[in-house]
């Protein structure tokens, strides 16, 4: 589809595992959606992130078929951006990057996808992909609460990463025999392709992004507790609590009352039906009064909306509706890990 504006706008959103970058026009015509690896600043070298976002930028609008000059803003959803320092060192990079009257603006990524599913209202958002972390914003008051999000060392509870450490947590106990064998065992060697638990220190710490890799295990745990399999039961209840107490916190932070609150739920965890069916029939969200909503477009389209409103534009119905329309024409959808990511060569992985 052609849009009828000469200018453009570029969205991203990036996060531990992937990074997403669509080009669309002022009037809600998507014009092109590249992939690339992780761009979050704590899990990559800078000059990683730097290449990753650059190549994505070039891919973008040589597949829109747009030019450098025509772009009028970027928004990026970014993990690992809250703080001052790591937005300010982003947007020196891209001014560099893009032209003089191009508008850059940089948010965590969890408030452009809650901006996906809000369209700007009030609201929180819940994600658990890579990394997990739960934010609200209130667009009257302008408050901004955070809970979670500190990273795989000391955070990201009921994450990918979460749940696939401990599944193989789980095989390696069961393997020295301090607990009883695991179904977990024969389903994460499968899925990694090899022979025996031992192989598994080569094979993970070794990998090129072991987050990644590690969260690309939570599948096995969901198959194994759908089995019947204590330790992955035991390992999705966890994981359902602990999302619960992120939910729970950031409500009572944004003194939310008793309203139905939106709860924008996204990233690739709650993409698994029984997970997503265990966390919203949980006693601990069932007590909040929450409206709660599976984002149905990908994320970026919040950096998008962010983009056109920061160009002094109207996200109008007309406009919501073309890009749902888009995305479902597209295949796009809110997890994005079917499809296979971007390589600077140009080049599919």
């Amino acid at each position: 589809m052609t849009g009828k504006s000469n200018r453009r706008f570029l969205a991203v959103d990036g996060g531990g595992t992937k990074t997403v970058l669509l080009v669309g026009d002022d009037e809600g015509h998507l014009l092109s959606f590249s992939r690339g690896g992780s761009s979050n600043l704590k899990s990559r070298p800078w000059d990683e992130v730097k290449a990753e976002l650059s190549g994505l930028i070039r891919h973008g609008l040589e597949q829109s078929g747009s030019s450098r000059d025509q772009v009028a803003g970027i928004v990026l959803g970014l993990g690992g951006s809250d703080r001052p320092e790591d937005r300010a060192r982003i947007v020196e990079f891209l001014s560099a990057e893009l032209p003089q009257q191009a508008v850059i603006t940089v948010y965590n990524d969890a408030i452009t996808a809650l901006a996906a599913g809000t369209f700007g209202e009030r609201g929180m958002v819940l994600i658990s992909g890579t990394g997990s972390i739960c934010c609200a914003f209130d667009p009257v008051t302008e408050e901004y609460v955070r809970v979670g999000g500190w990273g795989y060392v000391f955070g990201d509870e009921g994450s990918g990463f979460d749940l696939g450490k401990k599944g193989l947590q789980a095989v390696m106990k069961a393997y020295d025999g301090r607990t009883a064998p695991t179904l977990l065992t024969d389903k994460i060697l499968t899925r990694l392709s090899i022979a025996s638990p031992d192989k598994l220190i080569t094979t993970i710490y070794e990998s090129d992004n072991m987050r990644a890799k590690v969260a690309s295990l939570s599948p096995a745990v969901f198959e194994a507790a759908k089995e019947g399999d204590a330790a992955a039961e035991f390992i999705v209840s966890e994981a359902v609590r602990e999302l619960a107490a992120l939910v729970a916190a950031t409500h009572n932070k944004l003194k939310l009352g008793s309203d139905r609150t939106p709860l924008i739920l996204s990233g690739g965890v709650f993409q698994e039906p029984y997970f997503l069916e265990s966390f919203t029939e949980c006693p601990e969200i069932r007590s909040l009064s929450l409206d709660i909503r599976c984002l149905n477009v990908p994320p970026v389209i919040g950096s998008y909306y962010f983009a056109v409103k920061q160009a002094g534009l109207l996200v109008t119905p007309e406009m919501i509706n073309r890009i749902q329309q888009q995305c479902n024409d597209k295949g796009e959808k809110q997890d994005d890990t079917a499809h296979k990511p971007y390589n600077d060569n140009g080049t599919n992985q």
